[in-house]
Order: C-alpha cells, then sequence, then structure tokens
C-alpha cells in the first residue's frame, strides 16, 4: 500500500508486487530486500548466504591485512616478521571488536557499530598532520641527496621532540623559557616577553574551563590556541634566522602548534652569544663567496 494525498486528503493505495519503498527500512534490511526482489523465495535465500560469505570473508581479509601492517611497524620495517607476533595483533584486534560489541545496549545494538566507525576517524585526524611532517622529512631528504642541501648544515642541538628540563617545565608553564628566548633573540627585558606569553597562556586554560559551563567558550580557548602557538613558531623562526639554522616557517608554525614545549626546550638549549652569533656570520660570508 502506498500513502498518496488526493485532493488535499492523503488515501492508501495499493501497488504492485515488488515495489519496495527502501527509504521505510533500516539500513542494515535495504540489502536483503533488494535480494528478495530478483528472484523466488530460494534463489533471495542463496544470495543473501552468498552475500553474507563475502562480507565475512572481506572482514576477515581486512583485518588479516591490519594485523600484518601493525605487525611490520611492531618489528621495525621487517617485511616477514614472525607469524606467532602476526597471530597476537590479530587477536588483539579481534578482542578490542567483540569488547565494543559486547557493550553495546540489547535495545539499541548500532550504538557499539557506530562507536567502531568513529575510531578510524579520530586516530586518522593525528595521524594526517603526521604524514604531513612525514612528507616533509622526504622532500628533505631528496634535496640532500640531490646536493641541493648540504648534508653537514647547521642544526639544533636538541631534536624537536627532548627531555630538556627547560621542555618538561615549558609543559604547564611555557611562558617562563619562552619568555628568556624572546630576550634573546628579539632582545628587551624578560618580563616583558614572560607576561606577553603568560597571558595568552592562562586566557586559553580560563576559556577551556569555562567550556564546561558553555561549549562557546571552547572556541575561544581554540582560538587563543592557535595565537600562541603561532607566537611561538614565530619566535622559532626568529631564532632559526639569528642562528643560521635551515627550516621553513610551515614547520615552525607546526611545532608550535602540536609541539610548543619541547619548541621551547629547543629554543633555550641554543647558545645565542656574540661568538656563536660571529660564526654563524662567517660562515654565511663563505658560503656567499663560494657560491
Amino acid at each position: 500500500m502506498l500513502l498518496t494525498p488526493t485532493d488535499g486528503v492523503a488515501r492508501w493505495n495499493p501497488v504492485p508486487d515488488g515495489v519496495v519503498r527502501l527509504y521505510n527500512l533500516a539500513t542494515e534490511d535495504v540489502i536483503f530486500e533488494h535480494l528478495c526482489y530478483y528472484g523466488t523465495h530460494e534463489f533471495a535465500t542463496l544470495m543473501t548466504v552468498l552475500t553474507l560469505i563475502c562480507i565475512v570473508l572481506y572482514f576477515v581479509t581486512s583485518s588479516d591485512s591490519a594485523s600484518y601492517v601493525v605487525d611490520i611497524f611492531a618489528a621495525n620495517g621487517v617485511e616477514e616478521p614472525p607469524t606467532i607476533q602476526k597471530v597476537f595483533w590479530g587477536c588483539t584486534e579481534g578482542v578490542a571488536a567483540i569488547a565494543l560489541l559486547l557493550s553495546a545496549d540489547e535495545e539499541n545494538p548500532s550504538v557499539a557499530l557506530n562507536a567502531v566507525k568513529a575510531i578510524p576517524i579520530v586516530l586518522g585526524l593525528p595521524f594526517t598532520f603526521l604524514l604531513f611532517w612525514m612528507c616533509q622529512a622526504l622532500m628533505l631528504v631528496c634535496s640532500e641527496e640531490s646536493g641541493k642541501l648540504p648534508i653537514d648544515r647547521k642544526n639544533f642541538k636538541t631534536f624537536v621532540f627532548n627531555f630538556e628540563l627547560s621542555s618538561l617545565i615549558s609543559i604547564p608553564a611555557p611562558f617562563i623559557h619562552a619568555g628568556q628566548v624572546g630576550t634573546k633573540v628579539w632582545g628587551g627585558n624578560p618580563i616583558v616577553y614572560m607576561a606577553g606569553f603568560a597571558s595568552m597562556w592562562v586566557v586559553t586554560i580560563v576559556f577551556f574551563c569555562l567550556a564546561a559551563a558553555d561549549e562557546a567558550f571552547l572556541s575561544l580557548a581554540a582560538a587563543m590556541y592557535f595565537v600562541f602557538a603561532f607566537a611561538i613558531g614565530g619566535m622559532r623562526t626568529a631564532a632559526r634566522a639569528k642562528l643560521g639554522i635551515t627550516g621553513d616557517m610551515v614547520s615552525d608554525a607546526m611545532a608550535g602548534l602540536f609541539a610548543y614545549p619541547w619548541a621551547i626546550g629547543q629554543m633555550a638549549k641554543e647558545d645565542f652569544s656574540s661568538s656563536s652569533l660571529q660564526s654563524v656570520l662567517k660562515g654565511k660570508e663563505a658560503d656567499e663567496a663560494t657560491a
């Protein structure tokens, strides 16, 4: 029966056999309703069984591929990792999926499936930014191999992810060493730089706390954090220029945005003394003379 409006009145009208209103069905019932339409009951049963087998094979092979890739990562890139290790990762993924399915409400089992669907999106977003850095690293390696960039060029003394004391202190209080680095880079009173970075940091935390009462403050907190992070990135750009370290502003901005305490600790470890800066100038003059 089909409900149609006639003369301003809704009436139920008969429809031919085989007409299916798919939007009236649940999502998981649509495919089976399609299969029932293409033949007799026996044919529909056969197609349903084949469809279920294909779905099972799809998920099994997908899980096997995922286990293989994770196993290669865990084996430090070995193309033929140990089989027992692959079995371990496969069992771990299976147990995680079973736990999510068992945690679903009997009245609404799709909740757990929706949670599983959201996991790749949540985990994939930060990995996307990691891929940005990996692509940039590949470009740097290719530039070094082609001779466009000297391999022995000057770099920061410490890696961007480090365990310096200044980095650890900068996690809760980044304005302390950020103010000291600002004085070394731009000159002036360190108290002024500390006050500037501290005001941005405190306002960010206050907005994040107020977000518990009103979600609108979360956007303000994010905006203020971007201002703080890009300020750290700008200071890193100025520090590189003063020390004669190669790099680019995008990397500096990403370091300030995703690794601000380690970026601050990295800059705090550098020597900004006059003798060090003079050696940098002599190195630039030598490079210009060679060119």
